[in-house]
């Protein structure tokens, strides 16, 4: 294999052709360094880190490079300037950018030569160079196709997703919080002299916390009462999880940093600076790799302006949420007063008196407010008269609408009949202008007719 062949490689790392393992190294580590997705928020970030990781592995020898793309065979064999053959099968690895190798003079594009013409160039001259060969590169990379090797771009993406920025979200909820906590519940299981504690930790917001707190202490007190031994564990737990379990402090650092670098790609640099300062509070005093790359997000993203923390939501539990975790303690308690207690005789004696009363009490206000029964009529006018006497001489109570409900509350006087309506009014109205039946039901036929809106 030729050197020209790797000659895409060594460019992707920005060596040339023949450099040594420690000069292969050293780029590889800086450009990682630049392009790795945790730091560098540029789209492209993954593809290059990618690019110059695929280089590297196959200059060292760790992975071999794709077939040309002709698709034939190379020839093994070359031939020197005598004419003689030489080998050149053993192109990649250690035989071609091995310390071994690094004093040995090389041929073609970096032979003594091309070595010989670079020193006769002058200073103006080599910066040129160097910006063209940048730009033919450039132009070589935009116009790659994905089957075409070596070096192509050959990475896959994934199809865009509602969390293709890589935020962590509630494993309860689904929402993505601006401070999500990993959190540790307890749950305790127990049976005669047995006790096992089972610890669930999940990545959640407040809300999302307090759900998942509720059924494990529920599983609890479902199964971690029926042992001696499991006695004491169980309290434990459901007091614990009542608090709002426990917080790891190495895995909730490591998380909002995460979250952060996802609000950075984001573009949302301000809230991401304020889920750093939450990581750096469990952080503490460490000087671990993690946070010490935490404070140096943290430096990076220091605009001059202030730091605003976003409202802490994670509070200890309140009443109601106390009273959810204890409630079936609250149940064994009531339920031992019924049965032992002086409450012995109140759910078969007591509670069925007070039941009845309360409902001859609600049938009696119901039937004070509705009154007897009468049969409904309904104004069949766009505007009825209420006079408070049978003539229209006397004087007019209001105008009754089309379709409103009224009642009969005396006899016919002639055309006039005396009524009541829904709202207690008394008065007289012309007989022919009342139809039997439910104003509501009657205005919903018209409507319904005559396609009203």
């Amino acid at each position: 294999m030729s050197t020209d062949r790797l000659g895409v490689y060594y460019r992707m790392l920005n060596i040339a052709p023949g450099a040594s393992a420690k000069e292969i190294k050293l780029a590889y580590r800086k450009l990682a360094f630049e392009h790795h997705p945790d730091r560098n928020t540029d789209p492209d970030s993954e593809d290059k880190f990618k690019d110059i990781t695929e280089a590297y592995e196959i200059l060292i020898g760790e992975r071999k490079p794709p077939p040309q793309a002709g698709g034939g065979a190379t020839n093994n064999k070359a031939r020197n300037n005598d004419g003689t053959a030489r080998s050149t099968a053993k192109g990649y690895g250690h035989n071609a950018a091995g310390a071994q190798n690094a004093n040995r003079t090389k041929q073609g594009f970096a032979g003594s030569g091309r070595k010989q013409e670079k020193a006769k160039e002058s200073p103006e001259e080599k910066v040129a160079r160097a910006n063209q060969a940048y730009r033919e590169q450039q132009a070589k990379n935009n116009a790659r196709k994905s089957n075409i090797p070596p070096g192509a771009r050959r990475h896959h993406h994934k199809k865009t997703e509602p969390n293709a920025q890589g935020f962590i979200q509630c494993a309860v909820t689904g929402v993505v919080s601006a401070q999500p906590r990993q959190v540790e519940f307890k749950i305790v299981r127990g049976f005669l002299n047995k006790c096992r504690t089972e610890t669930v930790t999940a990545n959640l917001a407040p809300k999302g916390a307090k759900r998942m707190a509720l059924r494990a202490s529920f599983k609890t007190w479902l199964r971690g009462f029926w042992g001696w031994k499991s006695f004491i564990p169980a309290w434990k737990a459901i007091l614990g999880n009542m608090r709002g379990g426990t917080f790891p402090p190495e895995g909730n650092s490591r998380m909002l940093f995460h979250q952060a670098n996802a609000f950075e790609r984001s573009g949302n640099k301000p809230l991401a600076r304020a889920v750093l300062m939450q990581a750096l509070d469990f952080v503490g005093a460490n000087r671990s790799a993690l946070a010490e790359q935490i404070r140096a997000n943290l430096r990076r993203l220091d605009d001059g302006t202030q730091p605003r923390r976003v409202r802490d939501e994670w509070k200890r539990a309140g009443m109601l949420d106390a009273l959810m975790h204890l409630s079936p303690l609250f149940v064994l308690i009531f339920a031992a007063l019924v049965a032992f207690g002086p409450g012995q005789g109140f759910v078969t004696r007591d509670i069925p008196d007070i039941v009845a009363r309360q409902g001859s009490e609600i049938t009696r206000q119901v039937k004070d407010l509705i009154g007897e029964e009468r049969d409904p009529y309904y104004v069949d006018r766009e505007l009825l008269n209420l006079r408070d006497g049978p003539s229209v001489n006397d004087t007019i109570i209001r105008r009754l609408t089309r379709f409103e409900t009224v009642y009969v509350a005396g006899d016919s006087q002639g055309f006039w009949i005396e009524i009541e309506t829904s709202i207690g009014e008394n008065g007289f109205v012309n007989l022919d202008a009342l139809v039997p039946g439910n104003g509501a039901e009657a205005r919903d036929a018209w409507c319904a007719q005559n396609k009203c809106d």
